[in-house]
Order: C-alpha cells, then sequence, then structure tokens
C-alpha cells in the first residue's frame, strides 16, 4: 500500500468526506506533506520574501471586519477565505525554508527582508 493510498484512507476513517478531502486547503496539506528533497538555500530565501502587499492586508483586514459584524456577503467570505488558505500554505512554506535554512547553516532571521 503506498503512502497516498494510506493518507486517504486514514482521512477516510477520520469520516472526512471526499469533497472535503479534495477541498482547495486539503489538496494544497498533501501537497506540502509529500516527503520533498532539500529545499535550496536560495529557493528558501525566495520563499521567505514571499509577503502580502500592504494592500492585500488592508483589504484582508476590512471583510475581517466586516465578518465580526456580520456583513460579510457571500461573495466577500469565499475571498476571505481565499486569503486564509493561501495564508496558510504561506505559513508552511515560510516555516520550511527557516527549517532548510537552519539545516544549511544559515540563520533566517538573516535572510528575512525589511518588513
Amino acid at each position: 500500500m503506498g503512502r497516498d493510498e494510506v493518507y486517504w484512507r486514514r482521512l477516510e476513517n477520520m469520516g472526512t468526506s471526499q469533497a472535503s478531502m479534495n477541498s482547495e486547503p486539503a489538496i494544497w496539506a498533501r501537497l506540502i506533506e509529500m516527503p520533498q528533497g532539500a529545499i535550496a538555500p536560495d529557493a528558501a530565501r525566495y520563499f521567505l520574501s514571499m509577503k502580502f502587499s500592504e494592500a492585500d492586508h488592508a483589504r484582508m483586514q476590512r471583510l475581517m471586519d466586516k465578518s465580526n459584524e456580520g456583513t460579510l456577503s457571500a461573495e466577500e467570505a469565499a475571498e476571505l477565505d481565499g486569503y486564509v488558505n493561501v495564508a496558510n500554505v504561506l505559513t508552511v512554506m515560510h516555516s520550511r525554508a527557516r527549517v532548510a535554512l537552519r539545516s544549511a547553516g544559515v540563520e533566517p532571521s538573516a535572510c528575512a527582508p525589511n518588513s
């Protein structure tokens, strides 16, 4: 039994539906969890440089404020979900990049661009 089949069976045993197993966040999670070779330091630095723009941060804040107020439309809720999904993937990518740099003997904070 291959790794993918074990993963799918584990999810099915947890009661996870096929639809939720194929949602965008679940697909990204599987992609990120798959064993990969070591991330090259240049690639790790690039991953760490990926950040949301000020305009995206402002938009996310407006959407979160509307959500807290209970005035978020269905379209805005989908947009906010998209931001959250991308932020979750970015968080994992940043984490893996920091681990790769530390493994290469480089302190990740030395690679981080000014925020």
